[in-house]
């Protein structure tokens, strides 16, 4: 599966040229150690995970339901644990977010975020965009538990995916 390629390259459906494309995303991945299917796979994760925890850091404030914050703050710990080890697999080489501004699926966009706050129901839109989230990071860590060479990086994507499911049958099962 070259899904992880795909979005990379692809523009994650934005229309029109990326402002911040980095023009030399195969010389950066030779530099960070990272073929170029392992570095798509950090920085399609890194940009998803950064804009979820915007999202879990809502859940975990605003949610009505106890359960429901405490499992938002939970995932938001988890965020951040992944991307200080995603940055980590970057070494010295910079991060560039190829993917700002971009809708791709599962990954909140700005104007959501800003929305959710003034939902009817908090909880109800919350979840539905956690499980978006949840869903499209399971297909993605899938593709990089599949498709990535690099040992760090792999063993990365498959605990991901186990934390994505673990997480999703989690999310079915919280009273709201």
């Amino acid at each position: 599966m070259f899904l992880l390629a795909a979005l990379a390259l692809g523009g994650c459906g934005q229309q029109g040229p990326s402002p911040t494309r980095d023009p030399a995303p195969q010389a950066r991945a030779v530099a960070s150690g990272l073929d170029a299917t392992a570095r798509a796979f950090v920085e399609l994760t890194i940009a998803t995970d950064d804009q979820a925890l915007k999202l879990l850091d809502l859940g975990a404030s605003r949610a009505a339901s106890p359960g429901l914050r405490a499992f938002a703050g939970s995932l938001a710990t988890d965020r951040r644990t992944e991307l200080s080890e995603l940055h980590a697999l970057l070494g010295s080489t910079p991060y560039v977010n190829n993917h700002e501004g971009h809708d791709m699926p599962g990954m909140p966009t700005e104007a959501e975020l800003i929305a959710l706050p003034a939902a009817p129901d908090f909880d109800t839109e919350f979840v539905r965009l956690t499980r978006a989230h949840l869903t499209e990071s399971t297909t993605v860590a899938k593709s990089g538990a599949d498709n990535v060479r690099d040992e760090p990086t792999k063993a990365l994507a498959t605990r991901m995916l186990q934390e994505r499911g673990e997480a999703l049958q989690e999310l079915d099962t919280l009273p709201r």
